[in-house]
């Protein structure tokens, strides 16, 4: 007669976290020596006026973060929102993890150190688009601005990213679909099911996200091109045009800056 499957008693903690209206990305931290299971899961209230959309990475489901590589972007609109965090660990676990918010804030930065970098960053994009399959592109377009064949899905990789930072991206298939979210390396859209992006954002985060700029365009069909920044949700006009386009740079920031120059507010990520 086979033994009854032994089962693990769970600690299961929860709390409440108030956060205002804005981007965050949530990420796992654990003692690097650490082979225990935990696993963190965020869930919106009811409380609050706002309204939390969650933009998992590739593998995270139900917005539950499960080992170090898992990460979410939320996206608060509406005013200030209450998120649920409950902590699942067996119960003789004792290791240290914690759960790290960073956000992507809008408010003007202070001037940034001086970056040892002059030149622009390597970034290699590959898209599948519609008819064609995958194609990879380098400092260029990824996909065809001029047409109407849908960019489905896309990754990006950044071989010399510099230390103290890394760039975040998630995209929305469908009007109101599925949400992915990725960080370099990782694919996120569809392959070949027909299914459109509608929307896409990208952000820098990291202590070193200031000394450096995300810029480029996005085209949505039958748009004129809209311009990347850190942060910055982008979609066509209705919310239903697919995506076709990508040009992404990101380069450090001036060394010298004339004081004469009008300074715009910068998106960084940032500890809350």
């Amino acid at each position: 007669m086979q033994a009854p499957e032994k089962i693990t008693a769970l600690q299961i903690s929860s709390q409440v976290s108030r956060i205002d209206a804005g981007m965050y990305i949530f990420r796992y931290s654990l003692d690097a020596q650490s082979t225990s299971k935990v696993c963190i899961s965020l869930s919106p209230t009811p409380l609050g006026d706002g309204v939390i959309d969650f933009f998992p990475s590739e593998g995270v489901r139900d917005n539950t973060l499960a080992s170090p590589s898992d990460c979410i972007v939320a996206r608060v609109k509406g005013g200030p929102a209450n998120i649920l965090v409950t902590t699942f660990r067996s119960e003789d676990d004792t290791s240290n993890v914690h759960l790290r918010m960073d956000r992507i804030s809008t408010a003007p930065s202070p001037a940034p150190a001086r970056p040892t970098a002059t030149s622009q960053t390597q970034l290699e994009l590959l898209g599948h688009i519609e008819t064609q399959g995958d194609v990879i592109s380098h400092n260029t377009w990824l996909g065809d601005p001029t047409t109407r064949l849908r960019l489905e899905g896309f990754s990006i990789n950044w071989p010399n990213a510099p230390g103290g930072m890394t760039l975040a991206y998630s995209c929305r298939t469908g009007a109101d679909g599925e949400r992915y979210m990725g960080v370099p390396g990782q694919f996120i859209g569809s392959r070949g099911k027909g299914k459109p992006i509608t929307l896409v954002t990208f952000a820098l985060t990291g202590p070193r996200s200031a000394d450096f700029e995300l810029s480029g365009k996005a085209v949505f069909a039958g748009e004129a091109p809209l311009a990347i920044a850190s942060g910055k949700v982008l979609s066509g006009p209705t919310g239903t045009e697919h995506l076709v386009a990508l040009q992404l740079e990101i380069t450090p920031k001036s060394v010298a800056a004339s004081p004469w120059n009008d300074h715009p507010n910068l998106q960084v990520f940032r500890n809350p």
